[in-house]
């Protein structure tokens, strides 16, 4: 995958995180400023990435990747 691809993909992890953790809070699951909070942290992540940095783009993707996991899971 060359870097434009990978950074393709971490724009798409990046907003199906976001989309997440705004549909939990939508249905009451997450507090509505802890979502706020961290779908601004992921959007500030993406742009702070540098797109020519594979190593980068690769840790972001699987940090983004685990975390769709955690909030696609069952509730504590």
């Amino acid at each position: 995958m060359n870097d434009l691809v990978a950074y393709d993909a971490v724009c798409e992890a990046a907003s199906t995180a976001i989309a997440a953790v705004l549909r939990l809070a939508d249905d009451g699951a997450m507090l509505q400023e802890h979502a706020i909070a961290e779908a601004s942290a992921i959007g500030r992540e993406l742009v702070e990435v540098d797109a020519y940095d594979r190593s980068a783009l690769d840790t972001l993707l699987e940090r983004l990747t685990n975390r769709i996991a955690e909030l696609s899971g069952p509730l504590p």
